[in-house]
């Protein structure tokens, strides 16, 4: 009897884990699926991507609502006002997609805002770099296992 009520403690502790592992891979998933649609728009006339990022978490208030964060970072010849209709004509998803100047990304994130995710590496570079930016909230079923709870 004491061998199948350890068996059924193993297998529920392993169940557990499992679930809470499967919830941040679906989770990082959903960030990287942001990242990807950015990424997959049409670029503007000498527009390149320089570099991009995805993360998942408590990223902008700790005690609110898991947060998906995808991001590009555009090098353009072109003027910011050029760079924002294009991706407003461009996009056709359901997220709220903004594109700020680098320069901008501090004031507009926060200085508590993970500075690789606002691409502060290249903060020193000329005008001419962009941030193609989107946020999606999420519902965390099981918020006592991710822990991003716990660490933001």
């Amino acid at each position: 009897m004491k061998k199948v009520v350890s068996t059924v403690i193993v297998l529920l502790i392993l169940a557990v884990l499992g679930a809470a592992v499967a919830g941040v891979l679906v989770d990082n998933s959903t960030s990287q699926n942001i990242e990807k649609e950015i990424s997959a728009i049409k670029l503007p006339d000498s527009t390149t991507i320089d570099a991009s990022i995805s993360r998942t978490g408590k990223l902008t208030v700790k005690n609110g609502a898991l947060q998906f964060y995808g991001a590009v970072l555009l090098k353009s010849g072109e003027p910011i006002g050029l760079i924002q209709s294009h991706y407003k004509n461009e996009y056709k998803g359901d997220l709220e997609l903004k594109v700020i100047p680098l320069a901008q990304a501090r004031v507009e994130f926060g200085d508590d805002f993970d500075p690789e995710l606002r691409f502060s590496h290249h903060e020193g570079a000329p005008d001419g770099y962009y941030i193609a930016y989107a946020f999606a909230n999420g519902q965390d079923p099981f918020p006592m296992l991710d822990y991003r709870t716990y660490f933001g």
